[in-house]
């Protein structure tokens, strides 16, 4: 997980191996954890199994629109701020998406207070799961995680039942986001600079040098007048402007 992805697992987490792991034994075949891990850490983090293991040890909790605060700033005074700097064709990256509450609360605000920003804007949302991605990109979410974060009105206007059971977003709002796996320790260099970035609630399962060297990537590459999003307990460069948020630059 360390040289993977970045997740420095320390000796009180010890437990996480045996309950998230335990179904991967049988599934593949294995006699053990250790058997499990073995094999896993041979074949390198591009092999399938690895990336089962990095999946099931990788922390996928998130709902929509998490952390109001942080949510209430982007609407007043990240986005106008960008608008006043002249910026109409807004480009957003969300990092560590999960299974993308937050890119798809991120299309859905927009369309709701900006719609012609948003029908021009860039919403890039990679995790380092290709499962985690994957589902994402369905769109499709139980009763309960919808209920973690959406009123009933934001319910009725960008979801429509899905026919396996659950709510579906609504194919306008799941157009507006792209998907890819992308590693946190591995940034690769966008086509263009993003005016928010978004990376939360990731960093603190790093350690200090990790954890800089990723902030110190994710301020280059966004623009020099844009903001970086981070969980609303975490240090960013330089003092927050509101909950979680900071200047790139």
């Amino acid at each position: 997980m360390r040289r993977s992805c970045g997740v420095a697992l320390t000796d009180d987490q010890a437990y996480l191996l045996e309950g998230r792991l335990g179904g991967l034994v049988s599934e593949h075949g294995f006699s053990s954890i250790a058997e499990l891990v073995d094999a896993s850490c041979r074949l390198g983090s591009e092999a399938s199994l690895s990336m089962s293991v990095i999946d099931a040890l990788t922390t996928h909790e998130t709902f929509f629109f998490r952390d109001q605060p942080f949510w209430r700033a982007l609407e007043d005074v990240v986005v106008p701020a960008l608008l006043r700097a002249g910026r109409r064709h807004l480009r957003f990256w969300s990092m560590a998406c999960a299974h993308g509450q937050e890119p798809y609360s991120l299309a859905m605000l927009l369309e709701e207070r900006w719609p012609a920003i948003a029908a021009s804007a860039t919403i890039l949302a990679t995790d380092v799961s290709a499962l985690a991605i994957d589902r994402a990109r369905e769109g499709r979410y139980s009763v309960l995680e919808v209920n973690r974060g959406l009123g009933a009105a934001r319910l009725l206007r960008h979801f429509e039942r899905a026919s396996r059971g659950g709510f579906a977003v609504r194919p306008m709002i799941r157009a507006r986001v792209s998907w890819d796996t992308g590693n946190l320790l591995d940034l690769q260099a966008p086509e263009a600079l993003f005016d928010v970035i978004l990376c939360r609630n990731v960093l603190i399962y790093f350690d200090d040098v990790d954890r800089a060297a990723v902030l110190k990537r994710i301020t280059s590459l966004t623009r020099r007048d844009g903001f970086v999003g981070l969980g609303v307990s975490e240090t960013g460069p330089g003092a927050p402007l509101a909950p979680g948020w900071f200047r790139s630059g």
